[in-house]
Order: structure tokens, then sequence, then C-alpha cells
């Protein structure tokens, strides 16, 4: 790939590339993408997605995770990648816009509506009475959750991802989305750390993500709250649905639910996972009626989940790689009686609170 040479920013720590999301050409590179694509298919499509989890990518190849390329630590890296982002992204919807011109459906508002679709966590302190880790959740939320849309929608620009100082207003960023589609797995519980760590990032208090808790579970297990995992080692924590979509909520824009699932091969807590998500936004929607457009289950079938392969199943539909066979797993078969009749089943729902430990009744 011309924009990206992993194994070189790698071993360079980015200082040879070229760097992907860090390279500075990334932002017209990936807006001539978007252009071509509106000119081509937008006889097509009505309804624009400009990134899928913009903060997953950049965390975990430029913040040492490793899974995802370039694998690296170095926040200045990452701090670059973001900022390429969000430029890209209000590129790409001023493209979009210019470039399709054709309704796809007659009943479409216009002929495109461009948001981003962003994987959405609720943060919480691991001491809520520690100072430290108060800073350290708030820092996380903001990093992972808000920068971004500070940025695409107030033209609030933050080079230093430091929530306590004011960044740049851009104008030409400003109201750059059309709708918000939130992805919700799981929650993350977190501890600050200070020290060097801090003094290097420029960050009040280090985020660190604790062990047992959310995505940081060892796989079919139980977490420290006493709560099951998945075969990812994610928490089920449905709670976190409502916080995620509090949040998403307050961009006043139409927020669609884009991914809500579970990697679960033997179906044993997807029935479970599907309940109780569903049982959350059902109970969110009585509240705030309209706020939410739509609702997606990930996924209908297994899929190729990034770096992780095929190893992780999350279908409703199990498929055979070798035969290319789709077979329905049971919580399909839940998932289709909650569409018909629109709600959760109260069966369904005690089963799935029993089996979990979850309690969303009284």
């Amino acid at each position: 790939m011309w924009l990206h040479d992993p194994i070189a920013a790698r071993d360079t720590n980015l200082r040879k590339g070229p760097l992907g999301y860090a390279d500075p050409r990334f932002p017209v590179e990936f807006a001539k993408f978007a252009a071509y694509a509106a000119w081509r298919f937008g006889d097509l499509i009505d309804t624009w997605s400009t990134f899928n989890e913009p903060s997953v990518v950049t965390e975990q190849g430029y913040l040492g995770q490793a899974k995802f390329p370039p694998g690296v630590m170095n926040f200045k890296g990452y701090r670059r990648a973001m900022l390429n982002i969000a430029q890209a992204h209000v590129l790409a919807y001023d493209l979009v816009k210019r470039f399709d011109r054709t309704k796809a459906y007659a009943e479409s508002p216009e002929p495109a509506s461009v948001g981003i679709i962003h994987n959405l966590i609720p943060f919480h302190p691991l001491r809520p009475e520690r100072e430290k880790d108060g800073v350290a959740t708030r820092t996380a939320d903001y990093l992972h959750n808000r920068w971004i849309l500070h940025a695409i929608l107030d033209g609030a620009v933050n080079p230093s991802f430091d929530w306590r100082r004011e960044g740049e207003t851009i104008e030409k960023y400003r109201g750059k989305l059309d709708w918000l589609g939130v992805n919700y797995y799981s929650r993350s519980v977190v501890a600050g750390k200070t020290g060097l760590l801090s003094l290097i990032t420029g960050l009040p208090a280090v985020p660190v993500l604790v062990e047992n808790y959310g995505y940081q579970c060892e796989p079919r297990s139980t977490s420290a709250a006493g709560r099951p995992t998945s075969d990812f080692g994610w928490e089920i924590y449905p709670e976190g649905l409502a916080e995620v979509l509090s949040m998403a909520v307050e961009t006043r824009k139409p927020v669609l639910v884009t991914e809500n699932g579970i990697a679960d091969a033997e179906d044993r807590l997807r029935p479970h996972y599907i309940a109780l998500h569903l049982k959350v936004l059902e109970s969110f929607l009585e509240e705030r009626q309209g706020s939410v457009t739509g609702y997606l289950h990930w996924a209908l079938t297994d899929n190729y989940e990034w770096a992780d392969g095929f190893r992780m199943r999350f279908g409703l539909f199990h498929v055979d790689l070798q035969t290319k066979r789709r077979a329905k797993r049971p919580s399909a078969d839940l998932l289709a009686r909650i569409i018909a009749e629109g709600t959760v089943p109260g069966e369904a729902l005690r089963a799935a609170e029993e089996a979990t430990g979850v309690k969303l009744t009284g």
C-alpha cells in the first residue's frame, strides 16, 4: 500500500513510513477514495459512513496493543492519526455530498446522509473515591468517545488531547455529521497512573484498563463483577448500552445501533445477551421515544473478525468455512420473535437474568 508500510513504521517507531493513518497524505487520499465511491455508487446508496470505529484502529495500532498495524506505543503517532481521521472525515463528508446527487430511494430525505460509526464505551473508575482513577476515567472517555465527536460536530479540535485544555475551533469542521452509528459490546474499568508516562503523554492521569472487567477478561469465564464473559473474554454488561445511547443522543443527530452482539460459537450466551440488551434498549426508548432510529445485531453470519480472523463466532448463523454452508443458531429464532412481537418475551428475560446474574427487573 502506498500509504502504509506497517513493518517499516513499526521497526522505526514511526520515523520511517508510509505511516498509515498517521501519514500526512492520508486525509487527501482517503477523501479522493470517498469522492470516487460517491460518484460511482451514489445511485445505489443514500446513507454513508466515513469510518467504522476510528478510536479502535488508532488505539490498537498506535498505543502499544500490537494487534493492529503498525503495533507501536507512540502517543504522538496516535494524536497524528486521530487528527488525520478528523480531517479525512470532514473532506469526505463534503465530497460525498458533492458527488452523490441521486436518491437511491424515493423516500430518502436527501441523496447523501453522511455519518460515522463509533465504538462507544462506558468507562467506570475502579475506585470512585480515588481522584487519580476519576481523572483517568474522564481522560479515557474524552480520548475514546468524545474527542472525534467534538471535532466533527463543533469544530473543536484539541491537538493536545487533554480535556483540561481548550483547543482551536475550525469552522469548516463544524456540523459535519448527519447521523451517528453506535457500536456497543461491553464496558471498561479504569485505574489512573501518573509519573513518567503521564509526563510523556501530557495527560493528567494515564488510563489503565483493569484486568477482569469489561474487555479485559479471560474467555468463557466470569468477570470480577460476577458476570459471564464471551469467547473473546468480553464481560456481559447490558446496562452500558443505555449509558452510551445517552451520550449519543446528546449529539442531537439520528442515532442507529450499528453493532451489538457477542462472540459465542456454542450459542450458550447469545440468547441471553440479545434479551438483556434489547430489554435495555426497549426501556431506553420508553423514556426517550424516537431517539434511536434502529438496531442492527452483529452479526447475521460468522465473520472475519479483524485481527482475530475467523476464530471468533458472532453470527446468528454458523458458517462452515470448508463448505460455506450456513446453519441457523437458536438465538436467531429469539431475535425473530422479538422483532415479530415488538418486545422482549418475559420468559426470555427471566432466563437471561438467571443465567447471567444481571438484574434489569425488580
